[in-house]
């Protein structure tokens, strides 16, 4: 009865993908055709910059947050100061924040120090993410502090520490932040429509809220293409994502 019940609530969920597959090929009757892709790929440019932009920006955010989460998930675990506990809730709450509550500020921020339609005011605020700290933070709980008090007596570098004992025990959980913190880069609507004014500096989920407005029947093939990567990126991060996010108590 259980597989059943995953079989349907799979089948619910793939369902949209596998219409939008398929009416990527139809034309307005319905029949088989190429020209849907046609139109996209041969006579709407304006595609190109904004689906490499959503590569830059996804690459470039996903790899210096990784630099900024590892240490400062480090530091929750192994670091004794007055106020650790308040500061991780604060984290906590950041992370619960809908997206709408912060957007005026970054905004505000964004404009004061003149970096409003330039690729920055899509990296800058996206790096300092509250929410790989959270999970990276509760994945250490478990990691052996034995091996990391073993080799701070050869050495005095957290640098060295977090490279030599942490990182090998944590790879698991990298991989599942990567893949979350790609998704939802790769995924930004709000943030290009605000910050930039420059279709060509833009994302490829405005492309897909404005496709109406090109040429031909782009909508369904640019989905497609928009799918495929996430769909890459999952399958080949899928067991670390299920042993990833295996979590501590929030305490």
């Amino acid at each position: 009865m259980k597989k059943i019940v995953l079989i349907l609530c799979a089948a619910v969920f793939f369902l949209p993908i596998i219409m939008t597959f398929g009416m990527s090929f139809a034309d307005e009757n319905t029949r088989p055709t190429m020209q849907n892709y046609a139109d996209l790929l041969f006579n709407c440019f304006i595609f190109y910059p904004m689906f490499w932009n959503s590569v830059l920006y996804a690459v470039v955010i996903t790899a210096v947050q990784l630099l900024v989460i590892v240490p400062c998930a480090f530091g929750f675990t192994q670091a004794k100061f007055r106020g650790k506990g308040a500061l991780f809730v604060f984290y906590i709450i950041l992370m619960m924040m809908p997206l709408q509550v912060t957007i005026l500020p970054n905004y505000i921020g964004l404009r004061d120090i003149g970096l409003i339609n330039t690729q920055w005011a899509i990296i800058l605020p996206a790096i300092f993410s509250p929410f790989g700290v959270v999970v990276m933070r509760q994945y250490m709980q478990s990691t052996d502090n034995s091996i990391i008090e073993a080799c701070r007596l050869e050495t005095n570098s957290i640098i060295r520490i977090i490279v030599n004992t942490v990182i090998p025990q944590i790879k698991i959980c990298i991989f599942a932040v990567i893949l979350f913190v790609f998704a939802d880069c790769w995924n930004m609507l709000e943030q290009p429509l605000l910050f930039l004014n420059d279709d060509n500096l833009r994302t490829l989920p405005v492309f897909l809220g404005s496709a109406g407005k090109y040429a031909g029947n782009v909508l369904f093939p640019a989905a497609v293409l928009f799918i495929i990567p996430i769909l890459l990126l999952y399958n080949f991060f899928s067991d670390s994502l299920e042993k990833g996010l295996t979590f501590g108590d929030l305490t």
